[in-house]
């Protein structure tokens, strides 16, 4: 959760703040995540007339692991802890948790064209905001907020003026992303991008986006196809090689059948003048061509099966490399 506030010792400040955050997950390193966030204040009158608008930013919970962040001049941003004195269920409930789980740092808004004071903070934080299943993508955003009039540990702050507006939004995402669902909902699918007033009660403490990878998801579907496709030769091949070994036990029965005395043992008769019986020829072997089809099917069915089994490998091993 990230929360932005004004700094309690200036109250002459009244014009709204404009915050914006871009996420963008798959452009840092692994396990890490990008974001930008600019913080924008406009006045009516020309900025020199009115004193620095002091702010100071918060970054709570998970989002805090490791965060480091420079300004528009590329300076590092220095974070403290924040130690409160008391707990406070307001800020537990607006912040997912207590606030000596957060850092903060001060920002001083003097720069900036005619009536416009600007100031940018971009790096990178130690977690992870995807969430990936095959070609299914769950992105979780942090949220943002405001706080109310309050002291917590050296610091003091008070909600941003009425009329302020947040603006948090994914960049970079897959070219094939395609978005299902949010929450809450997209104000426009074709802009994933959520924006709401500051200050307007906690607001949600993070922005979920579900969605799927279609080149990924058509990749597996051919690949599942062709092995359907390989599986089913390769079975049919193992069916004829059984039939074909069938019909050849059964040609063997028959002929055996038909001519019984080629394996009636000699006869026993004493009488030495009775003529022999003539023995009929063994069966012939049968022909090479069944034997030469059967060879055939038997490699076509070993072929198909052992294409079957890579492509389910490298299925196995595409699904592995995608998770996070």
């Amino acid at each position: 959760m990230i929360a932005v506030a004004l700094d309690a010792r200036q109250t002459n400040v009244t014009a709204p703040v404009q915050v914006d955050v871009a996420y963008s997950p798959g452009t840092g390193k692994a396990d890490t995540t990008s974001l930008s966030l600019v913080l924008q204040h406009e006045f009516d009158a020309v900025p020199e007339a009115a004193p620095p608008t002091a702010v100071i930013v918060l970054f709570c919970g998970e989002l805090a692991t490791g965060i480091d962040m420079v300004n528009r001049f590329d300076q590092p941003v220095k974070w403290k802890p924040v130690q409160p004195k008391s707990e406070n269920g307001d800020y537990w409930s607006m912040l997912g948790g207590s606030m000596s789980r957060c850092v903060y740092t001060h920002v001083s808004l003097d720069s900036g064209g005619v009536g416009l004071r600007q100031e940018i903070l971009s790096g990178v934080s130690r977690i992870t905001c995807t969430r990936a299943s095959g070609p299914r993508l769950l992105y979780v955003l942090p949220g943002l907020t405001t706080l109310p009039p309050a002291s917590a540990g050296d610091i003091a702050f008070r909600p941003l003026p009425p009329k302020s507006r947040a603006t948090i939004g994914l960049y970079n995402q897959p070219d094939d992303f395609n978005a299902q669902t949010a929450s809450p909902q997209l104000p426009d699918a074709g802009i994933l991008r959520w924006t709401r007033e500051l200050p307007g009660g906690a607001g949600p403490l993070s922005y979920r986006l579900r969605g799927e990878l279609l080149d990924t998801a058509a990749l597996q579907q051919r690949d599942l196809f062709m092995a359907g496709a390989l599986a089913g030769v390769a079975g049919g091949g193992i069916m004829l090689v059984l039939e074909a070994t069938v019909q050849l036990l059964l040609n063997h029965s028959r002929k055996r059948a038909a001519n019984p005395q080629a394996m009636a043992p000699p006869s026993q008769s004493q009488d030495r003048t009775e003529a022999p019986v003539p023995i009929a020829p063994p069966a012939a072997a049968p022909p090479r061509r069944c034997r030469d089809r059967s060879v055939s099917i038997a490699v076509t069915a070993a072929v198909g099966t052992t294409a079957a089994l890579i492509l389910l490998r490298r299925r196995r091993n595409r699904r592995l490399r995608a998770r996070p």
